[in-house]
Formats: C-alpha cells, structure tokens, sequence
C-alpha cells in the first residue's frame, strides 16, 4: 500500500505542476509534460497521435488558441484522482474549471489521463475527455455545470 500512496502523491504533484505550467502559458512545461509519442483520444476524431516535438508544439498551439479565442484566462483543479496500475504507470482523471478573464466560468470538464514515469518523471501518454451528461468510468459524480 505505501508504493501506491507514493505514486498517487508523485502523479498529484505531477499534474498539479502540468497545470501551474499551463496557467503560465509555458510552453517548456508543456512540453516536458508529455511522451513522444502521446495520443489525444475523442469520440469526434478518433485519435490524434502527436509523435515528435514539431507535433507537439502544433497541438500547443491549437489548443491554446482555441481557448483563449473563448476567453480563457485560467485553469483550476477541482479533483483528482489516481490509480496506479504499476511502478510506473497509471491513470488520472482530473476534474478541471476553466475560467475567463473576469473570473466567471468558461467551462468544466472531466479529463482522463494515462501517465507513466520513464524513470525520471511522470508524464502524459495519452489524454480524453468524458463529454457531459456521461462521467466516465468509476462512481464519481460528474461536477455541476459539465
């Protein structure tokens, strides 16, 4: 049981670091965040497999744009949860707020990550979303307003 404490405390401080980062708009953090290759799963478009830095820096810059386009300002943790599925492996999901610029909601949603360590540090391998009104896997409740 200590082994599993220790990762769910190594991936909690993982990601909340991921998020600082991402607040920052520091696109070093983001980088470092991720494996190559890592796959981006939706429903809409399948998966999206960004496999070396060039990709990487491209999917940042999607993103980025699209939710600061919407107003995004910034990005709050609203629950996590880990499972670890080995020593260096294991599953997040993450309950996050986005915010505007004047403080109100943009949107919530519920992410699920797969992280492994490579021996130095956890990082992302692969990224979805649940899409509202469905939670995804475990007996969580989906966050008001998803």
């Amino acid at each position: 049981m200590a082994d599993d404490e220790k990762i769910v405390r190594e991936v909690e401080a993982f990601y909340r670091g991921y998020i600082d980062g991402f607040n920052r708009e520091d696109i070093d953090i983001f980088m470092q965040s991720f494996d190559l290759p890592f796959v981006v799963i939706s429903g809409e478009q399948g998966a999206f497999v960004c496999s070396n830095e060039a990709d990487q820096q491209r999917f940042y810059t999607r993103m980025m744009g699209a939710i600061q386009e919407q107003g995004w300002a910034r990005s709050g943790v609203d629950q996590l949860r880990v499972w670890p599925l080995g020593e260096r492996l294991a599953i997040l999901l993450a309950d996050v707020t986005r915010y505007r610029r004047d403080g109100s909601i943009l949107a919530r949603l519920r992410a699920f990550y797969n992280v492994r360590n490579d021996g130095k540090n956890w990082k992302i391998v692969s990224l979805s979303e649940a899409h509202a009104p469905f939670a995804g896997p475990g007996d969580l409740p989906r966050p008001a307003g998803g």
